[in-house]
């Protein structure tokens, strides 16, 4: 293991406690003899030759000369005891009684001489020194001096004194002091070891990212500039680290994001990046900053990746216009429609009574469009309170309620973004969300529910409704406004029983889906296929799908149709049908062509419940719809349903 420790020794015996202590405590250690400037020169030396090294240990004026040198390493004092200076002084006394010290000046801490000579019993004379000429001078000042013996100095000093007809007595540096900086010097080397190798993770996660990141101090010196950066701006790293906020201002671009605030949009070449600021701070001080460019490009093409993470999770519009199955001229023409809208990107209004498949056309309409790889998203307007579609529409920002998400959430609109939003039964919203989702279509924007800010969303949206929303307008019910931005393009689907040519068709389409192989419409019996394009058809297409259902998993049981259909028109009517002789349009129906309702004759009481019943079932329960041909409010009919129901 190379040695990571470099020590320095002023004489020989030293040198040798050195490497038995080393040795004791398994720490290696690298060791120069030589002290004052002659050492530190060495020091440096072997630094440059062993780059290994981590720190460095010496003592008295060594330790102040290697500090002169600047060599890039921890320097530890290594001290001399008390107990080392008395030991030494007390060598000396047993020599001669006029004790000379030589000192280095600048020692850090000066020893208490007052206290020494008081403990000795005899005086210590002063010789302090800064360098190697006035050790020197010194030495030659004592022998002048008369002085018996000389306390300090390394093997040059003893040397020196020697040749003067002196005698000398080193400061030996105690086992314990060395074993001390030893291990001292080790706990440095395993930190600096530690924190080089997490700077050298973190600077590789810094250099592998994508996003140019610039780091500054707290006087706004550049001390950290990543490759990313160096592409981004046409600067090296190497030209700009370490200048200041005035040597920058000539350079541009670099200059433009150091002065940003964050989210601040820079434009650097003919690029756009987005600016983003972090402060570092410690204890409430600012102690530098992180400026972070995000290319604006990258941000748009992750948040396309995103909501097409959000298309694979189940906003996905599954049917296109080749799944509308037709041949009667009305549905043509829809449909010819419906395709030419598709080209653009505006407003559509889909009208057509409860079932008629507004939703497949809607759906049809998505994937025919540029937006088909975009999300297709539907809510049901009728379908959720009014106090929960706001939130649902918008999405609500965190605390924006008891029980909201960590985070918030984002509403159908963001869902959506890039997409279409297929909004169902729009004329049952309140005025209140009819003003919000006015302004949402003229500025292409949403804020969540106990938000704060503005969020950009590209949106194409469809609308549908059973009602006749001019109508609505005209009553007050739906903003006129709103209106005319919904029926910029406008679609009616006609109902089934304007299609009665559609009928085979769609019911071998339905006898296929529920695997039915040997069934086809020329296969039913003829008095079934007269009821199928006979009957009326309230619920349209989603009845007839419910039919043909009922009828494939009851082809078994099945003896008699009569029974079949009679079952299908009690529903409706509550009533036995007679559908003796041949079957009759008229038969099947409680309604009739000139649209009456046929009851019992009974109390006026059990007459409107006979109406309302019949209305709903005509209706498929329809509610509003039953409110709007009876001409009363929605709340006057819930009331008397629930006068009905006890």
């Amino acid at each position: 293991m190379r040695a990571k420790i470099l020590m320095t020794s002023p004489y020989p015996q030293m040198t040798e406690i050195i490497h038995e202590i080393a040795k004791e405590l398994e720490i290696p250690v690298m060791v120069i003899e030589g002290t004052m400037t002659e050492a530190a020169q060495a020091v440096k030396q072997m630094i440059e030759k062993e780059p290994s090294i981590e720190i460095v240990i010496s003592r008295a004026g060594t330790y102040q000369e290697i500090a002169r040198q600047n060599i890039g390493r921890p320097l530890l004092h290594c001290d001399n005891s008390d107990f080392d200076i008395l030991e030494a002084f007390w060598r000396a006394k047993k020599i001669g009684d006029k004790v000379a010290f030589l000192t280095f000046q600048d020692e850090r801490y000066p020893y208490q001489f007052s206290t020494l000579k008081e403990i000795l019993g005899f005086d210590i004379f002063l010789y302090p020194y800064q360098n190697w000429e006035q050790l020197v001078s010194q030495i030659e000042q004592a022998k002048r001096d008369g002085m018996d013996v000389i306390v300090g100095g390394g093997k040059k000093a003893m040397q020196l004194i020697q040749a003067q007809g002196m005698k000398g007595v080193h400061i030996a540096t105690s086992r314990r002091a060395i074993a001390r900086a030893l291990l001292r010097a080790n706990e440095i080397v395993n930190y600096r070891i530690e924190a080089r190798e997490k700077a050298e993770q973190l600077q590789a996660i810094l250099n592998m990212t994508g996003e140019a990141i610039i780091v500054t101090d707290k006087l706004g010196r550049i001390i950290y500039f990543n490759p990313s950066a160096e592409s981004v701006l046409g600067i090296r790293a190497s030209n700009v680290i370490g200048l200041s906020p005035q040597d920058i201002l000539s350079i541009s671009p670099l200059n433009d994001i150091l002065q940003s605030i964050s989210r601040n949009i820079v434009k650097i070449y003919d690029n756009q990046y987005v600016v983003e600021l972090k402060t570092i701070e410690i204890e409430s001080s600012l102690m530098g900053k992180i400026f972070i460019l995000k290319e604006v490009n990258k941000i748009q093409q992750l948040e396309t990746q995103i909501r097409k993470e959000i298309y694979h999770k189940g906003l996905v519009a599954k049917h296109c216009f080749d799944d509308i199955i037709h041949n009667s001229e009305k549905m043509k023409q829809v449909i010819l429609k419906a395709q030419k809208y598709a080209e653009t990107d505006s407003t559509i209004l889909i009208t057509g009574e409860s079932g008629v498949g507004k939703e497949l056309l809607a759906q049809s309409i998505h994937n025919a469009s540029l937006r088909k790889d975009g999300p297709f998203v539907a809510i049901n307007c009728a379908a959720i309170s009014e106090s929960l579609l706001e939130s649902e529409l918008f999405g609500y920002a965190e605390g924006a309620f008891t029980g909201a998400k960590k985070g918030g959430k984002p509403g159908v609109f963001e869902l959506a973004h890039g997409g279409t939003l297929f909004l169902d039964e729009i004329g049952e919203i309140s005025t209140k969300i009819q003003a919000i989702l006015l302004r949402v279509l003229q500025e292409k924007e949403i804020m969540r529910v106990g938000g704060d800010r503005m969020i950009p969303v590209d949106v194409r949206v469809i609308a549908a409704t059973n009602k006749n929303l001019w109508e609505s307008v005209q009553k007050g019910l739906f903003r006129e406004d709103l209106f005319f931005r919904l029926n910029v393009l406008r679609l009616q689907v006609p109902p089934l029983r304007e299609r009665k040519d559609d009928i085979p068709l769609i019911v071998n389409r339905l006898l296929r889906q529920h695997k039915v192989s040997m069934l086809t419409w020329e296969q039913l019996p003829d008095a079934l296929k007269q009821f199928f394009l006979d009957y009326d058809w309230p619920g349209n297409i989603r009845q007839l799908e419910n039919v043909v259902e009922r009828l494939v998993l009851n082809l078994d049981t099945l003896t008699q149709i009569e029974d079949f259909v009679e079952e299908i028109l009690y529903e409706r009517s509550g009533k036995r049908a007679d559908l003796s002789g041949d079957f009759c349009r008229d038969n099947f129906l409680p309604m009739t062509k000139n649209g009456k309702i046929v009851i019992t004759p009974s109390s006026m009481e059990e007459m409107e419940i006979q109406i309302l019943e019949q209305m709903l079932k005509m209706y498929n329960n329809n509610r509003s719809l039953v409110a709007e041909k009876l001409g009363i409010s929605r709340t006057t009919l819930w009331k008397k349903l629930k006068d009905v129901s006890g």
